[in-house]
């Protein structure tokens, strides 16, 4: 992409019309005079450059608009699509687009620019996992942030920086992340519930692994009181991104930026809902840990209801989920009906979810007194997984039956299944030799 003066718009413009120096010049002015200004030797009054526009048929903004305003929309064109790549996980492509936008930055100065630059070389290295080095970048981004009071992408870096340590559960440092963004957004009434919402439950997830209980449950409301559901469009917005790029192409910048900033705000929208179903999905969980059943089934609802509708295989996590609470209930038609959904949404390949489906299966029999039922299950489950050869899950169930024995009287089986589930748990490193 290219940036252009005053005077390579003119002749540029005056080309595309096939027109001569004379042509433009008329009675106006000299062709001589049209030279000096084009070659950037002279500069036009404002008399002049409205004469130009309405004879080249274009806007006198177009015109007057500095080379840092056209660096500062080429940055944004680029930032847009970088975005839109790190959402749908094209992170290489989106490294490129950074590039991009990341010289004409340096180029023309634009701090902003460069924060932003920072800020998604962040979201970046989230993506990969890498969260030291994306904490230096936001952490980076954040110090010119704040310097020029950009306060939304305040509130978003302290949301990141938030996710961040939770990850690392560096728990106090990511509540106190959170505070400072909800703070930041309270102060300067940046207008985005759905960002708000994001700031309630993450607050109220941190405090619950702090053991603050009664806080964590007011901002667990706050936010249930604050989410929404979105509908799908990522086919409209690829769409969209395609006619952005075409019109970069063709040089036109804001139609590009225009159709560039919709295809990221629908993608963002798209992102918001399966983030929207992952957030109601742990809402219930929250709330089935505070024993409030109904207010975990409704979150719980939720999730399934945008899951289902999104072919989302994480379905089946919040089937499981809702199966719990009903385990919870003892409400064993609800169970056996749960039970039939997760079974019927079990893809091929998922056979952690079958190993869960066996253990409520067989928690479900125990509800129902039938311990016939429920040992065979569970040394169905143990066949499974030692098929699989997963170590940590055969010491897992392996516990799991030997506890059974024990409840039903069976010592001499029950001391060989905890045998085995200790020796399990030795090999992957879950328990040393004494």
């Amino acid at each position: 992409m290219e940036i252009l003066s005053l005077g390579e718009k003119i002749k540029r413009r005056r080309k595309e019309l096939n027109m001569t120096l004379k042509d433009l010049a008329g009675d106006r002015i000299t062709p001589g005079q049209i030279s000096l200004v084009e070659s950037g030797k002279s500069n036009p009054s404002m008399d002049l450059l409205e004469y130009l526009a309405e004879t080249l048929n274009t806007s006198i903004e177009y015109f007057m608009e500095s080379e840092d305003t056209q660096a500062e929309k080429i940055c944004k064109y680029y930032e847009n699509i970088a975005e839109s790549h790190i959402i749908n996980d094209n992170l290489s492509i989106a490294e490129q687009y950074i590039e991009k936008s990341l010289y004409y930055a340096e180029k023309y100065n634009l701090e902003y620019r460069k924060a932003r630059n920072l800020y998604l070389r962040g979201l970046i290295y989230m993506h990969k996992g890498d969260l030291p080095v994306a904490q230096q970048y936001l952490l980076s981004a954040n110090v010119i942030f704040i310097k020029n009071n950009n306060y939304e992408e305040i509130v978003n870096t302290f949301v990141n920086l938030g996710k961040i340590t939770i990850f690392l559960k560096a728990y106090h440092s990511s509540c106190s992340y959170f505070q400072q963004a909800e703070k930041v957004y309270s102060d300067n009434d940046i207008g985005n519930d759905n960002i708000l919402a994001e700031i309630y439950y993450h607050i109220a997830y941190t405090y619950f692994k702090l053991d603050n209980i009664n806080k964590a449950i007011d901002y667990s409301y706050l936010a249930k009181e604050k989410y929404r559901q979105l509908n799908n469009k990522k086919e409209y917005a690829n769409s969209l991104l395609l006619l952005s790029q075409q019109y970069s192409e063709k040089g036109e910048m804001d139609r590009a930026i225009k159709y560039s900033e919709k295809a990221l705000s629908i993608f963002k929208e798209v992102d918001d809902i399966l983030y929207t179903s992952k957030i109601e999905n742990d809402l219930g969980k929250l709330f089935y840990e505070f024993d409030n059943l109904e207010e975990s089934f409704i979150h719980f609802e939720r999730a399934k209801k945008i899951r289902e509708s999104n072919k989302d295989p994480l379905l089946v996590e919040t089937l499981i989920n809702i199966c719990e609470n009903y385990i919870k209930q003892k409400d064993i038609y609800n169970c056996k009906i749960t039970l039939d959904e997760i079974m019927n949404n079990l893809e091929n390949g998922n056979e952690l979810a079958l190993v869960d489906y066996y253990l409520l299966k067989h928690r479900v029999e125990l509800l129902q007194g039938d311990l016939e039922e429920a040992e065979s299950t569970l040394l169905m489950a143990l066949n499974f997984v030692k098929n699989m050869q997963d170590k940590a899950k055969i010491g897992e169930i392996s516990i799991i039956i030997g506890k059974f024995y024990i409840d039903n009287g069976n010592d001499k089986e029950a001391a060989k299944y905890l045998n085995e589930g200790v020796e399990m748990f030795k090999e992957v490193g879950l328990l040393k030799d004494m």
